[in-house]
């Protein structure tokens, strides 16, 4: 299954964003927006990649959460992002930066800017978010 602004030739996959932003829909956190890739379904649901853009404005209250991965990776695209780790403490993302966070690991987003835009590309495509309380 394609997006509908991908084109796909024996497996390859090239996904164009669109200028006004309506490919970006809501996801897991009300205050991101989420932008597949195309990459879900081009392996089956092994891997998923997205485009997460922050919803300029809108708050959140930090909370500590994990995830049941195999693989995570954020690349931050543009802006900047604070987030928290229970291994290694408060870490500020600019653009250019990147983070591997492994399985379970337990973290926060702290904050970020109007326009943080990140990639992030996890391992398998469906995977568990844990809440953990204080």
């Amino acid at each position: 299954m394609a997006l509908a602004d991908s084109t796909e030739a024996a497996g390859t996959v090239v996904s164009h964003s669109r200028s006004d932003g309506s490919d970006f829909r809501t996801g897991l956190r009300d205050y991101l927006t989420y932008r597949d890739i195309g990459v879900f379904a081009a392996t089956n649901g092994d891997f998923v990649a997205h485009v997460i853009r922050a919803v300029p404005g809108k708050t959140f209250e930090p909370q500590w959460h994990n995830h049941e991965v195999k693989f995570q990776l954020f690349f931050v695209i543009r802006g900047w992002a604070e987030f928290e780790y229970a291994d290694i403490g408060v870490v500020r993302l600019n653009a250019g930066s990147s983070v591997y966070q492994p399985d379970r690991i337990r973290h926060r987003a702290l904050r970020h800017s109007d326009d943080m835009e990140i990639l992030e590309i996890v391992s398998p495509g469906e995977f568990a978010t844990n809440l953990i309380e204080e």
